[in-house]
């Protein structure tokens, strides 16, 4: 479910994205955006940014790298499975919000979109321990190591040249 996802989502190369991390690692399951973001930084050839539970921060990241997608990560309460990764539409984030922020995601991307040629997309993850704490639970844990897994898989395939048949 997870390599379907993501993807369905990223359809540009993943240079001509950037993933936003939001949300606090200092409750538990709620730094998995930062978290996730601070990890993809170690990997060449994609560009991630840790907005904690400043997501304004996002404006400040998107007129530097000018990315053709910007996609929020953070964790989040929609009913879902425990670690369950859920592509969020802005229109129900006043429902099912990612994590509490100062600033409404439907506004700020409603700004970025109009402001930048840039599309904007909201990930979730279910979370089941957003109290006070550190480290993710173990399924929120094993959702982010599938991510991992599937941005270094696809950095390798966008490196690799095609290999073209003789004539």
């Amino acid at each position: 479910m997870v390599a379907e996802l993501l993807t369905e989502l990223f359809t540009d190369r993943l240079p001509e994205s950037l993933l936003v991390g939001l949300g606090n690692p200092l409750r538990r399951d709620d730094g998995v955006g930062p978290y996730l973001a601070e990890e993809l930084a170690k990997l060449s050839g994609i560009r991630s940014e840790n907005a904690g539970d400043r997501p304004e921060r996002a404006i400040d990241f998107a007129a530097r790298h000018r990315p053709r997608q910007l996609v929020f990560l953070d964790a989040a309460d929609f009913g879902g499975r425990p670690g369950e990764l859920r592509r969020i539409d802005p229109s129900e984030l006043s429902s099912r919000s990612l994590s509490s922020h100062r600033l409404p995601l439907p506004a700020l991307i409603a700004w970025i979109e109009a402001e930048y040629p840039t599309r904007c997309f909201c990930l979730g993850i279910q979370a089941v321990d957003m109290q006070l704490g550190e480290g993710l639970t173990p399924a929120v844990a094993a959702t982010t190591a599938e991510l991992l897994d599937w941005f270094a898989r696809r950095l390798e395939m966008e490196r690799t040249p095609p290999v073209t048949p003789p004539a």
